[in-house]
């Protein structure tokens, strides 16, 4: 019962945080035990030079397209953090709630500070999408006529899978960056709609002092 609970938790509420920590260990562990030898008798091999380095380029390609969006993100984050930043004056001693109930000031203070949370974590994710380890290209000694063809095709494949690793890696925290972004906002609103109907069900902020 508690590991669904916290799986629903982790799934619905964070955005798969640690189910996505755990899936991108093991990626990073066969990013760090990768080895040219693993492609020696690889039937890619087969392909062109053309076609295996067009291929190359796709990789790289997609690894840059996750990066502008995890960009985007960082953006939105911050309009997001401006706002409710906005919205922290409403605990002050002049704020809207200031004259309420102590529970009702808590919960307000809860909503404020889960969103809160929320909004940072879903920064994080974005930047450590943004960037995360390196773009893997063969190097001018993995190259002819310093290499052999094979060395040089079997290096572009190396290549292609760790491109591709490292393309989960970032496409995993970016997709939980925008469910703790998402998370972030509907708490905001949340709040928004609490403050609302406590001053109409009070009129506190209405009556003179």
């Amino acid at each position: 019962m508690w590991a669904e609970l916290l799986t629903w938790i982790d799934s619905v509420l964070l955005g798969s945080v640690f189910t996505l920590c755990r899936a991108n260990s093991t990626v990073q562990k066969k990013i760090d035990q990768c080895r040219i030898e693993q492609f020696d008798n690889d039937e890619r091999l087969k392909h062109s030079k053309q076609v295996v380095d067009a291929r190359l380029s796709g990789s790289i390609e997609r690894l840059e397209r996750i990066e502008n969006k995890a960009m985007g993100t960082l953006l939105g984050v911050a309009v997001a953090v401006a706002l409710l930043g906005a919205a922290t004056g409403i605990l002050g001693s002049d704020g809207m709630i200031a004259n309420e109930p102590l529970w009702l000031r808590i919960v307000a203070a809860a909503l404020l500070l889960i969103s809160m949370t929320l909004l940072f974590g879903s920064g994080f994710l974005a930047l450590g999408a943004y960037k995360v380890g390196q773009v893997y290209r063969p190097t001018m000694f993995d190259q002819e006529p310093l290499a052999e063809e094979e060395h040089e095709r079997k290096m572009v494949l190396l290549c292609i899978e760790q491109n591709d690793r490292a393309a989960t890696l970032r496409s995993n925290r970016l997709s939980a960056s925008f469910c703790c972004l998402r998370n972030g906002l509907a708490t905001v609103l949340l709040l928004g709609v609490f403050i609302v109907i406590v001053t109409l069900v009070t009129g506190d902020t209405c009556r003179p002092t």
